[in-house]
C-alpha cells in the first residue's frame, strides 16, 4: 500500500486497525492453556501453546493483509489523501474559517442600517422641533412685542440654532 499518498490519515487509519486486531487476537497464555486443559501433560500443554500462538500471529498477519488488499482496492489512502487536501483548503480559507453564514452578515448589514435610520430620524426630529420653536420666535417678533421679549427670543433662537449645529 502507498502510504506516501495520504500520510496523516491513512496511516492513523493503519495504526488504529493494527492496534484493534493485536488486542483481539492476542495469544492467551501459558496458565491461561494449562488451567483450561488440566487433563494434558505439561508437555501436550506446551505444543498445544506453541501450535496457538503460530495461528494466531498467521490470522494476525492475514488479517491485516487483508485490510492492505482492501484498502487499495477501494483507493482509501488516495480518497483521505483528497480529504486532506479539502481540509487544508478548508482552513486556508478565510470566509470558511470565519464561520459566519450569509445571513449572519445579511442580518448584521440590515441592522446596522436600521440603526443608522434611527439616529438620523432622532436628528430630523429634533431639527424639525428647533425649526419650530424658531418660527414661533420669529412670529413673536413679527408682531413688535417690546424689545425686552425681542431680545429674550433672539437670544434662545441663537442658542438653539447653534445647539442644532452642534448636534449635526
Amino acid at each position: 500500500m502507498d502510504s506516501a499518498a495520504a500520510p496523516g490519515r491513512f496511516e492513523m487509519l493503519q495504526k488504529s486497525f493494527k492496534g484493534a486486531s493485536k488486542c483481539v487476537l492476542t495469544t492467551c497464555s501459558r496458565e491461561v492453556v494449562r488451567m483450561a486443559f488440566p487433563s494434558f501433560t505439561d508437555a501436550e500443554r506446551e505444543r498445544l501453546y506453541r501450535m496457538l500462538t503460530r495461528v494466531m500471529k498467521a490470522m494476525h498477519a492475514n488479517i491485516e493483509e487483508e485490510f492492505d488488499e482492501f484498502c487499495q482496492e477501494k483507493q482509501v489512502a488516495a480518497a483521505l489523501d483528497k480529504i486532506d487536501d479539502f481540509d487544508e483548503e478548508q482552513n486556508l480559507d478565510v470566509l470558511a474559517s470565519e464561520k459566519t453564514s450569509i445571513e449572519e452578515i445579511e442580518e448584521k448589514v440590515s441592522k446596522a442600517k436600521k440603526d443608522e435610520i434611527e439616529h438620523l430620524t432622532g436628528l430630523l426630529k429634533k431639527v424639525e422641533e428647533s425649526n419650530n420653536a424658531m418660527k414661533a420666535q420669529i412670529e413673536l417678533l413679527k408682531k413688535g412685542d417690546d424689545s425686552t421679549a425681542s431680545k429674550d427670543v433672539l437670544n434662545k433662537l441663537t442658542q438653539l440654532s447653534s445647539a442644532c449645529l452642534r448636534e449635526q
